[in-house]
């Protein structure tokens, strides 16, 4: 083996570590996103929650702010739903 070659090995290998770092790296960022996501939707629902037990307890209506509730866990959800896909698509890489 030349000393070309080798040092082309060298830099094909160090080429994919630096790859699977960077991978690793995103994976990471994904993860601490989904968990802060997954906390937002936690609260979505805990709100949403707060809203229908006022709305059966007190028997006002609240239809209009338990829609609203409604409205942003599903946003919650689709952000949760899109970050996974976005993990899941690194780790297919």
């Amino acid at each position: 083996m030349s000393w070309d070659e080798f040092c082309s090995k060298v830099k094909e290998k160090v080429g994919i570590a630096a790859d699977k770092i960077n991978q690793t790296a995103d994976l990471a960022t994904l993860q601490v996103k989904l968990s802060l996501q997954e906390r937002k939707l936690e609260e979505a629902y805990t709100a949403l929650g707060k809203l229908a037990y006022a709305h059966f307890l007190s028997q006002e209506d609240k239809t209009e702010a338990i829609t609203a509730a409604m409205d942003a866990v599903d946003a919650e959800m689709k952000q949760v739903e899109a970050l996974k896909s976005q993990i899941e698509a690194v780790k297919a890489d």
